[in-house]
Parts: C-alpha cells; sequence; structure tokens
C-alpha cells in the first residue's frame, strides 16, 4: 500500500474513533440494523411540510373500526391484542405489536398474592416466584419484562397501605434482593404522590421534605437489592425515576449505565432513562434520538425496543398537546411504529378533546388492544364512535359497561351523551337523570341535560331549574349563566339585566365569553323598557 492510501486510512479511522465517542459508549461502529433506518424515515417524514402529512379519512376509519370490533370479539385478551388491526396507512413492526401484547397482557402475580405469601409467613416462596419471573425474563422470548411488570402493578401505585407489608418481607427475608427492590420501587413512587404535581415553587416545604426523605430511602433499599443481586432490573428503574426528582443527572447516568450494563436489551429501563432524557428534566432532543437509536442494535434480542422510536416525534409534537392549533394531521407520522400505551392514550384524549373523532378513535382503539379493561378510555371513545356515525358499537360499549357496573354514573353518563348524538333524547334524558341520581350535582351531567332542555326539546321549565343547580353549585362557572340567557330571550322570562350584569362582573375579562355578552346588549337594547330589568329569584 502506498503512503497515500495509508493516510487516508490512518485519517478515516481517525474520524470513525471520533464519530464512536460523539455517539458514547453505547453505540459503538455497528452497522444500523433497519429499524434505524425506520427512525430516520419517521423523523424526515416528521419535518415534511403540513401538506405531506394526512388525517384519516372516513372510509380508512370505518374500514379500521370493522376490524376492531371483529378483534374485540375475541374472549382471550392476548389473541385479541394479537388479531388487532393498525392505524391505517402505518408501519408497525409485527414482532414489536407481538412483544407488547404479551407484555401488556401476560399474568403476573397480584400484590394480594403477594401480601398473601408474606402474611403466611411464606416469603421464602414469593421470592422464589419473583427468581422464576426473572430467569423468564432473561430466557424467554414469551415473558418480555415479566419482572418488571410485576413491580408496575404491585409496587407502583404510590400507597403507603402497602408498606407494612414491604417491612415484613424485608424482616422474613434479610437477604432478599426482590424485598428491597420491591421496597425501594415503592418509596419513589410514594415520593412522586408526596411531591405532587405542582411547579416547586408552588409546593408546599413539608412536601419536599417528606419527598426528600422517601428518597433517601428508596436509595438506601435499591442500592442494597443491587448488592444482592445485581441483575433485579426494577432497581435501576426507580432509581432513573428517583434521580428525576432529587438525585440529578449523575444519579440518573450512573443508574443507567449499570442497568443497560447487566440488561443491555431491557425496554423498562431504556423507557425510564427516555423519559429522564427529556428536555423538560434536563435532558434534550438529541439525547432522546441517541438513546432510541442506540436500542435499535438490541431489538432483536427485545423487540420491545422498537416502542422507543415514537418517543422523540411524540415529545417534539407534544401529544399531550390540547390546543385547537395543533397539527393534528401529524399524528399518523408521529405513529408511524408502535408507541406504549401512554403515548396512545394521551393522544386520542387529546383529539377526542379537540374534535378530531377520526384520530381520537383509532388511537384510543389502540390504547384499548393494549389494556382493554381500561373503562374510562372506552368511555371517551364512545362519543368518538357516535360522532363517525357508528352509534352501535358505541352503544354496545356502554351497555357492557353497564352491565359490568351498574352504579357508576360515569357509565350512564357515557350512554346518555352517545343517545343524543342519535337524536333519541328521551333516552338520553332518562341515563342522564340516572346518572345525576348517582352523582348529584355533577356538572357535566347536568350541562349535558341542560343542553337538552334548552336547546333541543324546549322544555323551559326544566331547563331553568337545571340551569338554577349549576348556578347556585358553581357560581363561579358561566354555564348555568349562559343557559339562563338562552331561555330568558326565547320563552322569553324577566331578569335578563341581571343575568347580563352579572356576566360582566363575573366574566367580563374572559375572552371567550364576549360574544355572549355583546349578545346579552343587544337583546337588552330591543327589550321593552323596564321589562328586562325585572329581578328572577335564585
Amino acid at each position: 500500500m502506498g503512503s497515500g492510501p495509508r493516510w487516508l486510512l490512518i485519517v478515516a479511522i481517525a474520524l470513525l474513533g471520533v464519530g464512536e465517542w460523539a455517539w458514547g459508549i453505547w453505540s459503538g461502529m455497528t452497522q444500523m440494523t433497519q429499524l434505524h433506518t425506520q427512525l430516520v424515515r419517521q423523523q424526515a417524514a416528521f419535518h415534511l411540510p403540513a401538506a405531506k402529512r394526512h388525517l384519516f379519512t372516513r372510509d380508512e376509519v370505518k374500514t379500521f373500526l370493522a376490524a376492531a370490533k371483529q378483534a374485540e370479539a375475541i374472549k382471550d385478551p392476548l389473541q385479541r391484542c394479537l388479531a388487532y388491526p393498525d392505524p391505517p396507512r402505518s408501519h408497525w413492526s409485527p414482532d414489536a405489536v407481538a412483544a407488547y401484547c404479551h407484555y401488556r397482557l401476560q399474568p403476573v402475580i397480584s400484590f394480594a398474592e403477594a401480601q398473601a405469601l408474606i402474611q403466611s409467613g411464606k416469603a421464602a416462596e414469593l421470592d422464589g416466584r419473583l427468581a422464576q419471573a426473572l430467569h423468564d425474563q432473561q430466557t424467554q422470548a414469551g415473558s418480555p419484562g415479566v419482572l418488571n411488570q410485576i413491580f408496575y402493578q404491585d409496587f407502583g401505585n404510590g400507597s403507603f397501605d402497602i408498606r407494612p407489608t414491604l417491612d415484613a418481607w424485608k424482616r422474613d427475608s434479610p437477604t432478599s434482593a426482590f424485598a428491597y427492590a420491591a421496597s425501594g420501587f415503592a418509596d419513589v413512587e410514594m415520593a412522586a404522590n408526596a411531591r405532587g404535581s405542582a411547579y416547586m415553587s408552588d409546593t408546599p416545604q413539608s412536601n419536599v421534605d417528606a419527598m426528600n426523605r422517601l428518597l433517601s430511602q428508596a436509595d438506601t433499599d435499591l442500592r442494597r437489592a443491587i448488592e444482592l443481586n445485581r441483575q433485579v432490573t426494577p432497581a435501576y428503574v426507580a432509581m432513573i425515576n428517583a434521580g428525576k426528582m432529587g438525585p440529578g443527572r449523575t444519579y440518573i447516568d450512573e443508574a443507567a449505565r449499570r442497568g443497560l450494563a447487566v440488561a443491555p436489551a431491557d425496554y423498562s429501563i431504556s423507557s425510564a432513562l427516555m423519559v429522564a432524557e427529556q428536555p423538560k428534566w434536563g435532558g434534550s432532543l438529541y439525547a432522546m434520538t441517541g438513546l432510541a437509536r442506540r436500542a435499535q442494535t438490541h431489538a432483536k434480542d427485545n423487540p420491545l425496543l422498537v416502542l422507543l422510536l415514537a418517543e422523540v416525534p411524540a415529545y417534539e409534537y407534544d401529544v399531550c398537546n390540547c390546543e385547537s392549533r395543533a397539527d393534528w394531521a401529524a399524528y399518523p407520522t408521529v405513529f408511524d411504529n408502535v408507541a406504549s400505551l401512554n403515548l396512545l392514550s394521551n393522544a386520542g384524549s387529546a383529539a377526542a378533546s379537540n374534535n378530531h373523532p377520526e384520530l381520537s378513535v383509532v388511537y384510543l382503539s389502540e390504547a384499548l388492544r393494549f389494556q382493554s379493561a381500561t373503562d374510562a378510555i372506552r368511555r371517551k371513545r364512545a362519543s368518538g364512535l357516535a360522532a363517525l356515525g357508528e352509534s352501535k358499537m358505541a352503544l354496545d360499549d356502554a351497555n357492557s359497561l353497564i352491565a359490568a357496573d351498574p352504579k357508576n354514573a360515569d357509565n350512564y353518563q357515557m350512554r346518555g351523551i352517545v343517545y343524543m348524538d342519535m337524536a333519541d333524547n328521551r333516552h338520553a334524558e332518562q341515563d342522564l337523570e340516572t346518572a345525576l341520581a348517582l352523582n348529584p350535582d355533577d356538572i357535566d351531567v347536568l350541562s349535558e341535560l341542560g343542553n337538552i332542555y334548552t336547546n333541543v326539546t324546549y322544555e323551559w321549565d326544566k331547563g331553568w331549574d337545571v340551569a338554577d343547580r349549576i348556578i347556585r353549585k358553581y357560581p363561579d362557572s358561566p354555564g348555568g349563566w349562559v343557559m339562563r340567557a338562552t331561555i330568558q330571550e326565547n320563552q322569553p322570562r324577566a331578569g335578563l339585566n341581571e343575568t347580563y350584569q352579572y356576566f360582566v362582573n363575573h366574566f367580563g375579562n374572559d375572552p371567550g365569553m364576549q360574544w355572549q355578552i355583546t349578545h346579552m346588549r343587544e337583546l337588552l337594547a330591543k327589550a321593552p323598557q323596564g321589562d328586562s330589568a325585572k329581578t328572577v329569584s335564585k
């Protein structure tokens, strides 16, 4: 080889070394798999002009729902999940979907079972079952993340009620890595509850002190768990989550480094780290992209890692964004590949809140695919189904929910709304009245019922009573006063001037109420002198 080619080779090697350093110790020089190509394609598509994006057509949604309804008739949750259709025009990885179906729906030991074993002096048996779950997680393709799922389900609700059970477990099994990991895992979730969701500046110092105390306890137990068995992956997940609240970036990075060293293909560790890499936690889109890219080198061992591909565009676009000006046509690009239950649910809920049923029913259906027992998601989907003319499917859902839980007011409210969309006002009224009997003074139900009486059936006395109930219970809500003004205009009734004055005094600075104020002022100008100023009793 001549000197020229040799120098070119040296330069090339040096440049490759710089590239490896820039991407961190995980990336190496391995050629990116086809899944990395999907990430590049997905990100490039996400930045296409709006004209290149698309909403689902009515025919696409109709075809999707027909297939979804067939799948939902399957009794077995896993087979139902596997049979479910993917979103229209998406490119969901079949292996990743199958892995996520197993991950979400595999049977796991419940907290009640674990508690019964501990209370009956059989903590060793519980340790043995968790050791088997760890072994299955490491070796069985059909048990992806099973130990992690047990920890999420049994110890991740943030309830202090489970603390006595966890303490008893540690006493009975002082060398159990699982007992210490569970204790630390639970403490991190309790710390999050103690801290709350307000800005730190708005959080009472007592809450901050409680959070820090719990995080300190968690750190002690989690470190002990790792000393006893460094393979117990939920311990690293808990440490990453703890780092966001207090210990900080160094703590997070150390937990991730140690966790991925023993379980490089673990989805829960990478998923927790992905959240910690978000800009709002001190990370960056660059860091998120790098993590998603590195994770795909292990996707052949764990297809769940494909779910990380959606995290960057989902964060960049913000699928929790409920603003009406959002670019809803970007959703199909964000979710071109399978995403987590949380992202799918958030996307469907945001679309539902902003009158995009063509998106909401698809993504809420996909959320139900991976967690079919979520009644709140099913109720939210129902209104979108009715809006798209799929009232029969919505009504079937409502009937099933009421049959399963006949004392739940939300289920009757949902069916009442479906009946309203079907223009069946008699049944809508019956269900809304039933919901109100179960949950008196619910403003949402009162508003729906008042809408029927005021704007559909014109039963002014009933509408007036509903408006009066809203005004008495929620005087700072404009809904009851708008309802009252509508009746005073259309029946007519006296007292519009009183309504107008209250509205101006309490809602005059609300930009969204200016039309109502202007309209009332115009009505007053046209009213016979003196009649509009009559006072009505509240």
